[in-house]
């Protein structure tokens, strides 16, 4: 396949992700140039676990990651691959190569230059067993330079979601002077050397971190401000009031959020988002290893009155992986699981629990997952099934659960640039956010079937099939998907919402 073709069909699936946008209208600052030498001020619901992109345990932390790291190939804001680090690519004919070629004159923030030797080092490191890149790139088999600005992957299976795979956490690029030593990596974990627009000036983890603009980065008009703050807010009520009070420019808009933000005459921008609150199970646990038990879970929950309430009405049913809407989305598994109790209890009979069980979740400790926990486990001790709710930040209840120490978690699965990163990272066997580690009937089959087709129309179809596969295993169950996007001064610029997560390249605030 030409480079010109595999651009067009990923562009062209990822443009079927035609999501609906709403808010109030555009900011004041909207019209006018950001202030290059201002503060971004910027509040959201978690910071980052590591600033390692490859040894992470969090997926989610390519969030703020994106302010350091630029990964080798970028998005446009509905989700389409275009350059970053490498200016092009092209898959061989027979699909068995994938080539990059590299950006010329970018160096990372200690001054060495990026090459080929430098990806190729950061690639084979993203695909050593320990990293949690190593899913995300299945099907590449090794990583060969050519000369200093080529970069030639060699793959032994399917590899059409490798585009898109290399915008996210294996596609970011570390100087390869920071790891490779015991010492080194445990430093990255604080202190991130990337190739990105800023560095931190200064950090207080898991709380407040400043970011400070490179001043020798490759794509200046991308960078909208000299410093960028990013401060943890949980409480949405707080984040809109710090707007008001001209504490913030920026934060997070989260779905009760929304309220405090139009009451007190605020801008937001919002859209459904492919973030999706789901209860995940651990297979091994409880009594979660018997189908007819997740399944009797899935029918017990009232997914429309969870978004009434708990998200007041700013969201969307999930009854899959991905919203309607999006390409990967099935629309024939709609009804699967309506809310039944009655089906419930027949299906604990089956499973021999008539007197239901017990098991005990992590339940992220931000507001709209703790409203989530409570109405989810008022209905499912309706059916006999007692849900204890272990409250835990972010930040620690993921490694939590993939360690093995929790029976179930309700979080938020953060949308990805490619629906086969979600899907292996969270379904994989192998996966380190797979504790179960299960081999679900079919899974893999229907993955690399996906992932071998490169025409738009049947990959999006085989991906359904997917979404097909792991819900009628029941693996995990999907709760609602949230309106986000940013709540924003009249004095922000240039912010449009992400279709997968914002990065705010070119967001700054403008000048007086």
């Amino acid at each position: 396949m030409s480079r010109s073709s595999i651009k067009c069909a990923v562009v062209v699936l990822a443009a079927a992700l035609a999501l609906t946008a709403c808010g109030t209208s555009a900011s004041a600052g909207d019209s006018a140039e950001p202030d290059p030498n201002a503060t971004f001020r910027y509040a959201t619901t978690y910071g980052a676990s590591s600033f390692d992109p490859h040894k992470t345990r969090i997926t989610s932390d390519s969030t703020m990651l994106n302010l350091v790291y630029d990964r080798l190939i970028h998005r446009d804001l509905d989700a389409n691959p275009i350059p970053g680090l490498a200016e092009s690519w092209e898959f061989s004919e027979d699909g068995s190569r994938l080539t990059l070629h590299l950006r010329q004159g970018v160096t990372f923030s200690d001054g060495s230059v990026l090459d080929a030797s430098a990806v190729a080092a950061n690639l084979r490191r993203a695909l050593e067993p320990d990293s949690i890149t190593a899913a995300m790139l299945d099907g590449v088999e090794s990583v060969q330079e050519q000369g200093t600005d080529t970069v030639v992957l060699h793959l032994n299976g399917p590899g059409a979601q490798l585009v898109l795979t290399l915008s996210d956490l294996p596609g970011m690029m570390v100087t390869p002077n920071a790891f490779g030593t015991p010492d080194k990596d445990a430093a990255l974990v604080l202190e991130p050397a990337g190739a990105g627009r800023y560095t931190v000036a200064r950090s207080q983890p898991g709380a407040q971190y400043e970011f400070a603009a490179r001043t020798d980065y490759w794509d200046p008009e991308s960078i909208g401000s000299a410093r960028f703050e990013w401060v943890v807010m949980t409480d949405p009520q707080t984040r809109s009031n710090a707007i008001a009070s001209d504490q913030l420019d920026a934060a997070m808009a989260t779905p009760l959020s929304l309220a405090p933000a139009e009451q007190q005459g605020l801008q937001f921008d919002v859209q459904t988002s492919l973030n999706n609150y789901v209860l995940n199970l651990n297979r091994t646990r409880s009594e979660f290893g018997k189908l007819e038990v997740r399944q009797a879970l899935a029918h017990a929950v009232d997914r429309e009155s969870i978004v009434d309430t708990a998200l007041e009405g700013h969201g969307a049913v999930a009854d899959q992986n991905f919203p309607a809407g999006y390409f990967a989305h099935n629309d024939a598994l709609a009804d699967q699981y309506s809310f039944d109790p009655d089906k419930a209890t027949q299906l604990l009979d089956t499973a021999e629990l008539p007197d239901g069980f017990s098991f005990v979740a992590g339940v992220s400790n931000l507001p709209e997952n703790q409203l989530i926990a409570q109405i989810m486990q008022e209905q499912l001790s309706k059916v006999g099934i007692g849900m204890e709710i272990r409250s835990m930040t972010p930040t620690d209840l993921n490694p939590a659960f993939n360690s093995g120490e929790l029976d179930a978690i309700l979080t938020t699965l953060v949308g990805r640039a490619d629906p086969s990163l979600l899907l292996t990272s969270f379904y994989g066997q192998d996966s380190p956010q797979n504790p179960s580690h299960d081999d679900i009937p079919g899974f893999r089959e229907a993955m690399d079937a996906a992932n071998r087709a490169t025409d738009a129309g049947q990959r999006a179809e085989l991906l359904g099939e997917v979404n097909a596969t792991l819900m009628n295993y029941a693996a995990m169950l999907p709760v609602a998907f949230a309106e986000l996007g940013a709540i924003t001064s009249d004095s922000v610029t240039g912010y449009e919402p992400n279709r997968v997560v914002d990065e705010w390249r070119g967001v700054g605030v403008a000048g007086s």
